[in-house]
């Protein structure tokens, strides 16, 4: 079965063992499809891992407000540079990793979860999204973050999951768009008012972003 990206009047589905690349700037709602991709999952009793660079678990919590988070897995590379820590009920389903640099310290929390998930949960169906590639290339060489998301790909396929890497658009050079890029079979890009999807499927269909809701406009 495929996976929903759980945006109402957006039919696209992704197949199983399939990595995208969802691009835009910081205003094209980009943020705010990985939620609701992630909210779809969690809603289908999936598993669901988010690794963030960006928001704390704190705030990821807040954003899903309303969803049961049994299956959900944060990886919070923003909270301990700052020397937080929240007390939630699923403290366990959280883990701190002092900066984005440490990717093999994030492979370490995602190997962790994946399984946890499908092995000990038995969970067949995972999402994955990195929040962002950008920081990640920030903090990191082009080179050793190929290699972190090779590696994480490679595991996503082989079980079945989808995995959502979401880049800056306007952030990187040629190279490195490119270089990532190889290590996806399909392209989401927002942009201009217009979600673009390329790869496996080549479709296209305009949206408006309003009160954190994507709203696709029918032809």
């Amino acid at each position: 079965m495929d996976y929903s990206l759980g945006i109402t009047d957006l039919p696209w589905k992704i197949p199983p063992s399939t990595n995208i690349v969802l691009s835009g700037d910081i205003f094209s709602g980009k943020d705010v499809l990985s939620r609701f991709f992630i909210k779809e999952g969690l809603n289908n009793d999936e598993a669901c891992i988010l690794v963030s660079t960006n928001d704390t678990a704190e705030k990821i919590v807040e954003n899903l407000d309303g969803v049961r988070l049994d299956n959900l897995g944060i990886i919070d590379c923003v909270s301990s540079r700052f020397g937080a820590k929240i007390e939630l009920p699923f403290l366990e389903q959280i883990r701190y990793i002092e900066n984005p640099m440490d990717l093999t310290m994030i492979m370490v929390a995602l190997t962790e979860f994946m399984d946890l998930f499908i092995l000990h949960k038995n969970i067949k169906r995972v999402r994955v999204v990195i929040d962002s590639v950008s920081t990640l290339l920030m903090y990191s060489n082009l080179r050793t973050v190929f290699k972190f998301l090779h590696v994480l790909t490679t595991r996503v396929r082989s079980s079945g999951g989808v995995c959502v890497f979401l880049m800056e658009e306007f952030a990187h050079d040629d190279i490195e768009v490119r270089t990532i890029q190889q290590l996806a079979q399909g392209l989401i890009k927002m942009a201009d008012n217009k979600i673009i999807i390329k790869g496996f499927m080549n479709e296209q269909m305009d949206y408006e972003l309003q009160d954190d809701q994507i709203l696709i406009k029918k032809s």
